[in-house]
C-alpha cells in the first residue's frame, strides 16, 4: 500500500514527496518505486520559478547612468539671433479671424516665439520693428526683444476682387490700376457687356456673379441653374472663358460647389473676417474678406486693419496669398470703398512687394 505525505510549508516549491509501504514486495511495487525516482528527480531539478519584481512608482528601470539627459540644441540667446535675423528655420504659422484677433507664431528648436504684429512700427523705408517674446516651455525661460523687419521678394500676394455691375466706375480707375501696377478679377453680374473684353485688354480678369444677384440658398434648383449657367455661354463665344464664380452675398451650400465644379474652376465666397491661403492650396473654393465702407467706420480704423492684413501675409512669406473683395469705388457707397481707402490698400501692398494674383491664375481654363 502507499500514502501521500502533505509537504511541509517551507519545503521547496514543486518538491513532491510519496512514501511507499508494503509488506509484500513485488514486480509492481519495484515498478511504482521506478517511476517516483524519476518524479523526483525531475521537480527536484527544476527548482522554484524565477520572478522579476515590477518598478516602483517613480522607476524607469534603467541605471542611472543609461537615464539619457536633455541638452538644448541652442541657448535662448542663440534662438533670439535666429529670430532677429528672421532665420528660414523658424516655422510660422497663423491664427487668423479679424483683424484684432490675428497671432503669428513660430518654433526653432524647442523654442516658441510670438510675434507683436498688432504693435508694429513702419520705420523709414519699408522697415517694420517687430516686436517678439520666445520661450523655451520646458524650463520656463523667457526673453522679449525686437528686430528690424524688412520684406524680401517672394511669392506672397493678394487676390483683389470687385462684384456685382459697377462696370462704368470699374472702367474709370484702369488707369489708376496701372500706376500702382494692380490687377483686379471683376465678378460681373447679368450678361456679356463690352466692359470684359476692356478689362481683359488691361490686363485684369473676369469672373461671374449670377445673372440677377439672387439668394441662390433660397431659389429652387431650376432657377439656380438659370442664375449661374443660363448667359455663361455668351461671355465664353466672346473669348471671356469665366473660370471664376463668386456666390451673391456669399452664401452657399455644398451641394451648389459641387454642381458648379464642372464649370468653374474655383468659386468664391465672402465674409468679415481675415483669410490667408498658401497659394497651392487654393483650390475649389474659398472665401474673400470684405473690405467694404461699412465695415470701417473711419479711415484710421480702415488703415490699421488692412496695415495688419497686409503685413501678416507678406510676413508669412513664400507663396501665402490673402484674398479680399469689395464692389462699387465710391466715398458714399456702403458696399464700396473709398478711393483714398483704395490707394491705400494698393500703395502698402506695393510697399510691402506684395503680388498682385488674379483669379484665373488659380483656375483651369476652356472648362
Amino acid at each position: 500500500m502507499y500514502r501521500w505525505r502533505k509537504r511541509p510549508p517551507d519545503a521547496p516549491q514543486f518538491r513532491t514527496e510519496v512514501l511507499i509501504h508494503t509488506q509484500f514486495p513485488c514486480r509492481r511495487t519495484v515498478l511504482w518505486r521506478a517511476v517516483v525516482f524519476m518524479a523526483l528527480v525531475s521537480c527536484t531539478t527544476q527548482g522554484p520559478p524565477v520572478t522579476v519584481p515590477e518598478p516602483r512608482a517613480g522607476e524607469i528601470g534603467l541605471p542611472p547612468a543609461a537615464i539619457p539627459k536633455f541638452e538644448p540644441v541652442m541657448t535662448i540667446d542663440e534662438a533670439v539671433k535666429q529670430i532677429k535675423g528672421n532665420s528660414p528655420e523658424i516655422i510660422k504659422s497663423v491664427t487668423t479671424g479679424s483683424p484684432e484677433d490675428i497671432t503669428v507664431s513660430g518654433d526653432i528648436n524647442g523654442y516658441r516665439v510670438v510675434y507683436d504684429l498688432q504693435n508694429a512700427l513702419p520705420q523709414d523705408g519699408r522697415g517694420v520693428l517687430v516686436a517678439f517674446s520666445v520661450e523655451d516651455p520646458s524650463r520656463g525661460e523667457k526673453r522679449d526683444d525686437s528686430f528690424l523687419w524688412t520684406p524680401e521678394e517672394d511669392n506672397a500676394g493678394i487676390l483683389l476682387s470687385m462684384d456685382d455691375n459697377f462696370q462704368d466706375d470699374w472702367a474709370a480707375y484702369f488707369d489708376f490700376f496701372d500706376r500702382h501696377g494692380a490687377k483686379i478679377t471683376f465678378f460681373v453680374q447679368g450678361e456679356f457687356c463690352h466692359f470684359c473684353l476692356d478689362a481683359r485688354n488691361r490686363g485684369h480678369d473676369i469672373g461671374y456673379h449670377t445673372l440677377r444677384h439672387l439668394n441662390l440658398t433660397k431659389v429652387s434648383a431650376d432657377v439656380f441653374r438659370s442664375e449661374t449657367l443660363g448667359a455663361i455661354d455668351d461671355f465664353r463665344q466672346a473669348g471671356i472663358p469665366l473660370g471664376s464664380f463668386a456666390y451673391p452675398y456669399g452664401l452657399s451650400d455644398p451641394w451648389m460647389r459641387e454642381a458648379l465644379s464642372p464649370f468653374f474652376g474655383l468659386q468664391r465666397g465672402y465674409g468679415a473676417l481675415f483669410r490667408i491661403y498658401r497659394g497651392e492650396t487654393i483650390n475649389g473654393y474659398i472665401v474673400s474678406t470684405a473690405i467694404d465702407n461699412i465695415l470701417f467706420k473711419e479711415d484710421g480704423a480702415f488703415e490699421r486693419a488692412l496695415f495688419l492684413m497686409l503685413l501678416t501675409t507678406k510676413f508669412m512669406g513664400k507663396d501665402h496669398v490673402a484674398p479680399f473683395t469689395t464692389h462699387d469705388i465710391s466715398d458714399t457707397a456702403n458696399w464700396g470703398i473709398k478711393p483714398a481707402r483704395l490707394e491705400y490698400l494698393l500703395k502698402t501692398a506695393r510697399k510691402f512687394d506684395l503680388k498682385f494674383y488674379l483669379f484665373s491664375d488659380f483656375t483651369k481654363t476652356g472648362f
